[in-house]
């Protein structure tokens, strides 16, 4: 051990007293064994790497674990930047170029002290510098590099943002001057027109506010990015978990400059700006692909962009990662192994039916079987199986496209979506044949799927012999594991949803009290709430025999379908969701549930008695006979109390 070659320089330094080397520490801890730390010395005399580099680029050893054990063996504090209320106007202390030199953050400022978290906090020589550059005494604290680096980024890009936006003020008169006298012309511009305004678009300040936006949206794990012009200034906004939130505000008079420089790089025509265009960027941030689908839309102040953000290095989701209740993965599993018929997921635009379709494919996924793709448009890119985009400009649409994929010699057929006669027609042609087709319609709930392929004109026998599954869903936002806490679920949200709070009385309810992880939401990242369909014998027959969509939502709850309502209520009653949060995703129709005081089971609004443990669920008063709300204590007609008389 006396040879050990990673010598921190916080003990090269020198002390009182011998600190004990970062190796000893390790092994003490039990976080490293002798011979591994035998093998990583020798690989730093190598290398000339130090220890703690070495045991956390190989995952030997976490940068927490080994930043935390640094803290006690030099005697600095030890800060966790995630759990660090940042203060970005502090970074006007320390220059962007010397806190990444020295790996610096400043955090807080007191009075003339200023305490700098530090990856090394006994390098005296950056100490000296900052406290210079500054004017403060530097008091430093230990955080991991990496936490650092990551923060270092955050905590400075708004600084940025602001300059890039400064300057684009300062030429704001020079450009839009300019830029006017091209862009008000009615006529279509001249080729030295056209190309004067590209030159503009690669100026350095209109490049960096574009790519901060993109990245930044990335970070934010954002869906989308808005540009939205106004009267006196432009609108970023970020689509984040299913809802926008603002980013920043652009001057008006670098709207054109950032909207023809984006235009660029999706490949638009700059010059047009009267009709709407589509485009896509593919570009590389932070280490990850990333693809753009680019759309443009003329309004009353300038052009809106939307900006559709597609992260590639995500991995393919799996069904065991989107949320699944162990009775739901049993169902969908189930559905992966039939070699026929047809498979729909429903629901709105933004609930993620395209997700559980890549998941359902990912399970199927196999070298011995073909699958074929039609989307609109192709939105993740997947090895082992051959994807189609429509173009119905040339004439390729879902319908054309599906056609010729027969001809394809296919085994399983992913259509992204049912919308006209046509393409159902095509659709359940190739599941009669023996293929597999996975598609999605747009319905509230997953029963009337059934009756809108039969109002498309599908003939009833065929709806009832081929549908092999049904799986509606919506999307709900998760807790914030960050901020998570005990709460107390609001009043008037149980009473929307027909929920009576003693029925939930010993269950424990939580929600995101808010942090700068979750963008002060309480929320991080969503799941699926789903119901599901999977046809019963009767319920074959019922389809064949005309029932209503009532009447098959019935058997379907007979069969131990979970509605999306009993589906959302069981994701709050574990913790992982909040009522408000299913308030919010489930639609009024989905509202007509209730909950039985006694089994605290969904059941419909309208039923007299529970199906689960046959209370009665009378809605009518004993006194009067008129209809009662599950919530009402008392008579508001005629004064008759709950439970004064037995209900007949």
């Amino acid at each position: 051990m006396a040879n050990e070659q990673d010598s921190l320089k916080a003990e090269e330094a020198g002390a009182p007293k011998r600190r004990r080397k970062l190796g000893e520490v390790l092994m003490e801890a039990g976080l490293l064994t002798p011979d591994q730390l035998t093998k990583a010395l020798e690989e730093c005399g190598r290398s000339g790497k130090r220890l703690g580099e070495y045991l956390v680029d190989q995952a030997i050893v976490s940068e927490h674990d080994i930043a935390w054990r640094l803290s006690h063996q030099l005697g600095y504090l030890f800060v966790d930047l995630t759990k660090e209320e940042l203060n970005p106007d502090l970074s006007v202390t320390v220059p962007e170029s010397l806190a990444k030199r020295y790996q610096a953050i400043p955090l807080k400022l007191d009075g003339k002290s200023l305490t700098v978290a530090m990856a090394d906090p006994l390098d005296f020589e950056a100490i000296r510098d900052l406290s210079f550059v500054s004017g403060c005494t530097v008091k430093p604290v230990l955080a991991g590099r990496s936490a650092i680096k990551e923060t270092l980024d955050k905590v400075y890009v708004k600084q940025e943002i602001e300059a890039s936006i400064a300057r684009i003020i300062d030429s704001t008169e020079e450009f839009d001057e300019e830029l006017l006298e091209v862009l008000s012309d009615a006529d279509q511009p001249t080729a030295a027109e056209i190309q004067s305004l590209e030159a503009e678009t690669r100026k350095a300040p209109v490049v960096r506010l574009a790519n901060m936006i993109m990245t930044e949206a990335v970070r934010a794990r954002a869906s989308d990015i808005h540009i939205e012009p106004a009267q006196k200034d432009t609108l970023v906004r970020y689509r984040v978990d299913g809802l926008l939130r603002e980013a920043l505000r652009v001057p008006k008079g670098a709207h054109a400059a950032l909207i023809s420089r984006l235009k660029v790089l999706a490949k638009m025509d700059i010059a047009e700006r009267r009709i709407p265009q589509d485009g896509a960027i593919r570009l590389k941030i932070e280490r990850r692909d990333v693809d753009l689908r680019v759309s443009s839309l003329p309004t009353q102040y300038g052009e809106k962009m939307v900006l559709r953000v597609t992260d590639q290095s995500k991995s393919l989701p799996k069904l065991e990662s989107i949320g699944l209740s162990e009775k739901d993965y049993a169902t969908i599993k189930s559905f992966t192994h039939r070699h026929k018929g047809i498979i729909l997921v429903t629901g709105p635009t933004g609930s993620g039916k395209t997700t559980t379709l890549y998941a359902l494919l990912n399970a199927i996924k196999s070298t011995t079987i073909n699958l074929l793709t039609v989307e609109d448009p192709v939105e993740t890119n997947i090895d082992g199986i051959n994807q189609t985009q429509v173009n119905p400009d040339a004439g390729l649409t879902f319908a054309s496209a599906l056609r010729a994929i027969l001809r394809q010699d296919p085994d399983v057929v992913l259509v992204g979506e049912i919308r006209d006669q046509e393409t159902a027609e095509i659709a359940i042609r190739a599941a009669m044949t023996g293929h597999l087709v996975l598609s999605t319609l747009h319905t509230n709930d997953a029963p009337s799927a059934i009756t809108r392929l039969i109002n498309i004109g599908i003939p009833r026998y065929l709806v009832a012999s081929l549908v092999e599954g049904v799986i509606a869903q919506r999307l709900v936002r998760t807790i914030c594991p960050h901020c998570k806490e005990k709460a107390t679920p609001d009043p008037a949200t149980l009473m929307t949803l027909r929920i009576q709070p003693e029925a939930l009385s010993n269950v424990q309810f939580y929600a995101g009290r808010g942090c700068k992880e979750c963008g002060k939401t309480g929320y991080f990242g969503r799941m699926a709430i789903m119901e599901i369909v999977d046809p019963t014998a009767r319920m074959r027959e019922m389809i064949s025999t005309e029932a209503s969509e009532q009447e098959l939502r019935l058997a379907a709850l007979a069969a131990k379908m979970t509605t999306l309502g009993e589906d959302g209520l069981n994701k709050a009653k574990a913790g992982l969701t909040t009522l408000d949060e299913l308030l919010r995703a489930i639609e009024v129709s989905s509202k007509t549930e209730s909950i039985c005081p006694t089994c605290t089971r969904i059941v419909q609004y309208d039923f007299m008695a529970c199906p689960y443990c046959e209370t009665i669920l009378s809605r009518n008063c004993i006194g009067c006979k008129r209809f009662l709300q599950l919530e009402w204590k008392i008579c508001p007609y005629c004064g008759t109390r709950s439970g004064e008389k037995k209900p007949f």
